[in-house]
């Protein structure tokens, strides 16, 4: 009777996925090819996409109950060839939903630091946080003229691994690595491995948007 019983709390455990953290993995990986924009700014680069399918009508329900959402953005610009790493960002949008007053609290942290609006509508949730503009990334080493890269833009939605909390918490204290050991390069090597595999990433949905063969940028734009 005390192994059956045993036996049925283990199946609801699994079931919640509280009895194995693997089995508690995301609900929802899909991948999309997106034509992205990169333009220099002040020598650094800067990305301009959309990512609104992440918006699924499962999210847009959960935004409006009044639950407290994140969603990470993780950005890397790698060389064509040989896929080295030439830049990456990171930006974290947190969405509380006020029932009473009817109206979204959205956190940015970023590159830019922190910035907090009020949205009315759920539209304009969506083209807030689902696009980025004129993203600084911040280079890992010297940026190579005339080098086709391409550029990867994986969205998680509420993250869970708490690896993965961690290092965004890092992240957001230093964005641009220059505090950590061995600069920004080895700060951005350690920080990103965590990012590989969506196996190993507890979260409702994992979206990767993959850009067009890009040419980097060599001049500057001011507008």
């Amino acid at each position: 009777m005390l192994r059956r019983n045993k036996s049925k709390i283990w199946a609801i455990l699994v079931v919640l996925g509280l009895a194995m953290p693997g089995l508690a993995q995301v609900k929802e990986v899909k991948s999309f090819k997106r034509n992205m924009q990169v333009a220099q700014k002040d020598g650094q680069p800067v990305l301009s996409v959309t990512f609104d399918e992440v918006f699924t009508p499962r999210l847009r329900h959960r935004l409006s109950s009044g639950f407290t959402s994140r969603i990470l953005v993780d950005i890397v610009l790698r060389e064509e060839k040989r896929k080295t790493p030439l830049a990456q960002g990171l930006v974290q949008f947190t969405i509380l939903y006020d029932i009473w007053e009817k109206r979204f609290t959205v956190r940015e942290e970023g590159p830019m630091g922190k910035r907090d609006f009020r949205i009315y509508s759920m539209k304009e949730l969506i083209k807030t946080c689902g696009s980025l503009r004129d993203l600084p990334l911040t280079p890992l080493l010297s940026l190579p003229k005339k080098m086709e890269s391409r550029i990867e833009v994986r969205i998680t939605v509420n993250p869970m691994t708490p690896e993965l909390r961690r290092k965004v918490r890092e992240y957001m204290a230093n964005p641009d690595g220059s505090g950590h050991i061995g600069g920004p390069r080895s700060f951005f090597g350690s920080f990103s491995r965590i990012f590989v595999s969506e196996k190993d990433i507890q979260a409702d949905m994992v979206y990767t948007y993959r850009s067009q063969r890009l040419s980097l940028p060599t001049n500057s734009t001011t507008e």
